[in-house]
Order: structure tokens, then sequence, then C-alpha cells
């Protein structure tokens, strides 16, 4: 039972900084190749 509170704990943290870094590597590449994402 503490294993799994200790996953609860954790994994809102990891979703969060690994969305948050992968929504800024897209702004990012975006930014510095702003016709990629056109064509989609």
């Amino acid at each position: 039972m503490r294993d799994l509170k200790t996953y609860l704990s954790v994994a809102p943290v990891v979703s969060t900084l690994w969305f948050g870094s992968l929504a800024g590597l897209l702004i990012e590449i975006n930014r510095l190749f702003p016709l990629i994402f056109s064509f989609f």
C-alpha cells in the first residue's frame, strides 16, 4: 500500500515534467522551422 502512495505522488510530477518538456520542444521546433507543422 505504501508503494502505491509513493507511485501516486511521483506519477503527476513525472508526467508534468514530460509533457512540459515535450511542449517546449515542439514550440522550439516550430519556432526554428515554422513550415514543418503547416503541412499536417
